[in-house]
C-alpha cells in the first residue's frame, strides 16, 4: 500500500505539472467590476494616557531587545527592591523609580509639589492613590528605567524622541548639567566639577574642542572618542560633530551590569594594558598590566603612549614634545615602560602592585573610595575627585600626615632638581617650564638623562606610584650624566 500510495502522488505531481506547461496564455483584463459596500468601522488606534510607559523597558524591546536584556541585569533595575525599608521615605524613591519629577526636603521628607514636571505622568503622581490602577502603575514605575535617562515615551510612544547625552559638564550658555545623570548622582558631579578631568584646557569646551577633536587625541580627552574606542556598540555611532569632556558616561555604561557580562560599576572597561615601549632588544620586557579591577579603566589612557621608534627619534633628533606622554602613570606603577640606559640595573617591584585592596583596585584605592559623611551617616563613598587621600594609606602606614612616607616625596624631588643642574637648568620646576624648547642641538646622552626626568616628572606622584622604579630613574640618570660630563 505504501508503495501504490507514493507511486500515485508521483503521479499525480507530474499531471499537474504537465497540465501547467501545456497551459495556453492568460486573455487580456475584464473590465472591474462595482464597488463593494463600506466595512464596519475598525477598532480605534490604541493610545496609552500614560507619560511614563514604565514596564522595565517592555515598550522598547521591539526595536532595543539586546539593550532592555542588558538593562535588566543593572542595579538601576534593582534600585527600588534595594531600598528595602526605606521604600515609604521620598527622598529615597524621588531617585529609585521613574518619573518621580518633584523635588523632597531632606529634613522632613515632604514633596515640593510646586516643584514637579509631570505631576500627572510619574511614580510622584501616584503616591497615596489607593486604587487597583495606583497600585499597577507604582509597580510599573518602580526602579529606574529607561525613561530616567531617556524621557517619557507616551502619551504618543512613535513621536517619542529619546534624550541622548555624552557629556557631563554644564551648557555654557545656560549653566545647566548636560548630563543625564545629574538628578540623581548630584553629588558625584559637583565633585567631577572639581576634577582635572573637568578642568582640562582650563574647563573651556571650545578649547578642548579645538586641541583635541581629532581621532589621534580624542579617544582619551572626550567622552565620545574613548566610548568609540572602548565599546563595540559604538564603533560606528554618529555622535555628533562637538566632543565633551571625560565624565560619567566614559567611564560607565549605563546599560550594562555585572550580572548580565559587564564590569563592577558598569565600568566600559577593564581591559589589560599593554605598554607601548618595548625594546626589541629585550622582547621579553615587553609588560601587559591587568588584574586590578577599575583601576584597569583608568589605565587605559593613563599610560605613556610611546613605542620604541618614537622614542629612539627623540633621543636621536631631539622633540618639541619631549618624554612620554604627560601621564604615564600606569608605566610608573608597573614598574616599566620607560626609556631605560643600557647597561644599568632597573628595580621594578613594590609591594603597591599586590599590596591589600592595592592589588585589586590600584588606583581606584587611593584616588576614589573612602569613607565620608553623607546622607545622614557615615559610609563608603566613591570619590569623582580623584584626588588620592592620605587616609586610605592607614591599611599599610598607619595614620599619616601627608604622602611623604619614609621621606620618599622629598627624595625623589631631590633627585629631580639634582638633574635639572646636570642639564644646565636651575631646578626641576625650570626644567619642566621649559620642556618645550628645542632640544636638537643637545647630545644625545643629555636626552637620555631628560628623558628619565620627565618620566619621573610626568607621573605626577614624585615617586609614591613606585619608588623603587622612580628611585632607579633618576639614579641612573644622575650616574649617566656625571660620566659624560666634561
Amino acid at each position: 500500500m505504501r508503495r501504490r500510495h507514493g507511486f500515485g502522488l508521483g503521479l499525480a505531481m507530474v499531471l499537474a505539472a504537465f497540465t501547467i506547461g501545456c497551459e495556453g496564455d492568460p486573455g487580456p483584463a475584464g473590465p472591474p467590476g462595482p464597488e463593494g459596500p463600506q466595512g464596519p468601522p475598525g477598532d480605534p488606534a490604541e493610545e496609552t494616557v500614560f507619560t511614563f510607559q514604565g514596564d522595565f523597558g517592555s515598550p522598547c524591546i521591539h526595536c532595543h531587545t539586546g539593550l532592555v536584556g542588558d538593562y535588566v541585569t543593572t542595579n538601576h533595575r534593582f534600585a527600588y527592591d534595594d531600598l528595602g525599608d526605606s521604600q515609604s521615605q521620598n527622598y529615597c524613591i524621588q531617585c529609585h523609580t521613574t518619573g518621580f519629577n518633584c523635588a523632597v526636603d531632606y529634613a522632613t521628607d515632604e514633596i515640593d509639589f510646586d516643584s514637579c514636571e509631570y505631576p500627572e505622568a510619574g511614580y510622584s503622581y501616584w503616591l497615596g492613590v489607593d486604587t487597583e490602577l495606583g497600585a499597577e502603575r507604582r509597580a510599573d514605575l518602580e526602579g529606574v528605567q529607561c525613561e530616567s535617562c531617556h524621557g517619557p515615551m507616551g502619551p504618543d510612544f512613535n513621536a517619542h524622541v529619546p534624550e541622548i547625552s555624552f557629556a557631563t559638564h554644564d551648557d555654557p550658555v545656560t549653566g545647566e548639567s548636560l548630563s543625564l545623570c545629574y538628578k540623581c548622582h548630584g553629588t558625584q558631579i559637583e565633585e567631577w566639577k572639581t576634577s582635572p578631568h573637568a578642568l582640562a584646557v582650563g574647563g573651556d569646551l571650545e578649547a578642548l574642542n579645538e586641541e583635541f577633536n581629532r581621532s589621534s587625541c580624542d579617544y582619551c580627552h572626550s567622552s565620545e572618542g574613548f566610548i568609540r574606542v572602548n565599546d563595540p556598540a559604538y564603533a560606528t555611532y554618529e555622535f555628533g560633530e562637538e566632543i565633551s569632556f571625560i565624565g560619567c558616561p566614559t567611564c560607565h555604561d549605563p546599560h550594562v551590569g555585572e550580572a548580565g557580562g559587564g564590569n563592577y560599576a558598569q565600568l566600559r572597561t577593564i581591559g589589560a594594558v599593554e605598554l607601548s615601549y618595548v625594546d626589541p632588544a629585550d622582547p621579553e620586557g615587553a609588560t601587559v598590566v591587568e588584574g586590578y579591577g577599575p583601576g584597569q579603566t583608568c589605565m587605559q589612557c593613563h599610560k605613556a603612549r610611546r613605542d620604541y621608534a618614537n622614542v629612539q627619534g627623540q633621543l636621536d633628533r631631539g622633540s618639541s614634545h619631549f618624554g612620554p606622554h604627560s601621564s604615564p602613570q600606569t608605566d610608573m606603577f608597573a614598574g616599566a615602560g620607560s626609556y631605560e640606559i643600557p647597561g644599568y640595573t632597573y628595580n621594578r617591584t613594590h609591594a603597591h602592585q599586590s599590596f591589600g585592596s592595592l592589588a585589586d583596585n590600584a588606583c581606584v584605592t587611593c584616588h576614589m573610595v573612602r569613607e565620608t559623611f553623607l546622607h545622614g551617616e557615615t559610609q563608603e563613598h566613591a570619590f569623582h575627585t580623584f584626588e588620592p587621600d592620605v587616609g586610605n594609606c592607614a591599611e599599610c602606614h598607619g595614620e599619616i600626615p601627608d604622602f611623604d612616607v619614609g621621606g620618599v616625596q622629598t627624595q625623589i624631588q631631590t633627585k629631580l632638581d639634582s638633574v635639572a643642574v646636570l642639564l644646565g637648568y636651575a631646578d626641576a620646576a625650570d626644567a619642566e617650564a621649559n620642556l618645550d624648547e628645542d632640544n636638537a642641538g643637545w647630545e644625545r646622552w643629555q636626552r637620555e638623562v631628560l628623558y628619565a626626568f620627565t618620566f619621573v616628572a610626568n607621573s605626577g606622584s614624585l615617586g609614591v606610584h613606585n619608588p623603587p622604579y622612580a628611585n632607579s630613574l633618576l639614579d641612573n640618570a644622575i650616574d649617566y650624566a656625571n660620566a659624560n660630563l666634561p
